[in-house]
């Protein structure tokens, strides 16, 4: 991508998102349908501006900030106190719903698109990511009682933790790279233990020195959201270095912020609030040109089949099934509401690009 066309690029996103805001909230469409489809008009099969693969350096970039302030954002604004006492229907839509999604999905897409096993696995678990982007309006809305809010806040702000592991084991089945049971070992001990350490370590030290020093010499706040930005991106970098993965290591970090009582600026959460939407709505530009890449290699039909299934039949027969036997104590219409909201948005693009960044 030349430079120009990436700098008109963020303009447009930034003006069109600011003046178009109004128009949005009153309307049945949200930024992210928006952004993709004007991605797909930019695209190869639209006016032609933008010209993007999977390796596309801007594309992986983005995608990676995107999702690592996002985690990170997620873990800061869990709100602890409230889960232990409401714990059961957010476990029981994070576990077994979850779960069941993954095998379901997989199923349709080996019937569909006679994917092997273990490509089948991996689609379903992309597509069982939920994303706090498109819940955003839902939770926001004093309207919906204040138990289906927290559940979807819940599951939106942790469902990518309980899906990236899955993934990342698939992922190495897929490759074949690890043999015997040490290896094995060491996988699954880099993975849950050492880059989540990392991670953690870099967050509880790193805000601790702040609030220290900000109380010393009094730092302007400007900075201070810097350094956020700085934290979560070190956390990252400190997974992907002991051989973890960065995304668990920068939820991690934001665990740690929240478990010490730690507390970063007001002005850092509003930075990156800010950051993180720029990167998505970025993110969905560039997913909208690479689908106008991609659209003729694929089997149409049978997408849009596993599509319309995935999202009006699968999530919410799994949710309202598991609602039902665990017992969970809701209404009829709180299980639908909380079925209905199932896989879409950014992460499960992201969770693609980074199967596709692998080689697979």
């Amino acid at each position: 991508m030349e430079l120009d066309t990436a700098f008109g690029l963020i303009a447009g996103i930034l003006v069109v998102s600011a003046l178009a805001a109004g128009l949005v909230e009153r309307a049945p469409l949200s930024f992210p349908m928006l952004f993709l489809g004007l991605g797909f008009l930019l695209g190869d099969r639209g006016l032609g501006f933008i010209s993007i693969g999977l390796d596309n350096n801007v594309l992986e970039v983005v995608a990676v900030v995107a999702l690592a302030l996002v985690l990170f954002l997620d873990a800061i604004n869990l709100e602890l106190t409230e889960l232990r006492r409401d714990w059961l229907v957010p476990v029981l839509v994070l576990g077994p719903a979850t779960l069941l999604v993954i095998g379901l999905l997989a199923g349709l897409g080996t019937l569909l698109l006679d994917l092997p096993v273990v490509l089948a696995l991996l689609l379903g678990t992309i597509l069982a990511s939920t994303d706090p982007v498109v819940l955003r309006d839902v939770l926001r809305d004093p309207r919906i009682p204040r138990s289906v809010r927290r559940t979807l806040s819940v599951e939106a702000g942790t469902n990518d933790i309980v899906v990236l592991p899955i993934l990342l084991v698939l992922i190495a089945i897929a490759h074949a790279d690890l043999g015997g049971v040490s290896d094995w070992l060491v996988f699954v001990a880099q993975l849950f233990v050492l880059g989540p350490a990392a991670g953690f370590a870099v967050g509880a030290v790193g805000s601790w020195v702040m609030a220290r020093v900000d109380q010393r010499f009094q730092i302007r706040r400007e900075y201070q959201s810097l350094y956020g930005i700085g934290l979560v991106l070190g956390a990252f970098v400190a997974g992907e270095a002991v051989g973890g993965d960065g995304f668990l290591a920068a939820f991690a970090a934001g665990l740690a912020v929240t478990g010490f009582n730690q507390t970063l600026c007001d002005c850092f959460l509003d930075f990156g609030q800010v950051i993180a939407e720029m990167t998505m709505l970025l993110a969905f530009v560039l997913f909208g040109a690479l689908l106008s890449t991609m659209l003729g290699q694929v089997p149409l039909l049978a997408t849009l089949a596993l599509a319309g299934l995935a999202i009006f039949v699968i999530r919410p027969m799994a949710v309202l099934l598991v609602l039902r036997l665990g017992r969970a104590g809701l209404s009829r219409y709180a299980r639908q509401f909380i079925g209905w909201f199932g896989p879409r948005g950014l992460n499960s693009l992201l969770f693609a690009l980074l199967v596709a960044a692998e080689g697979i």
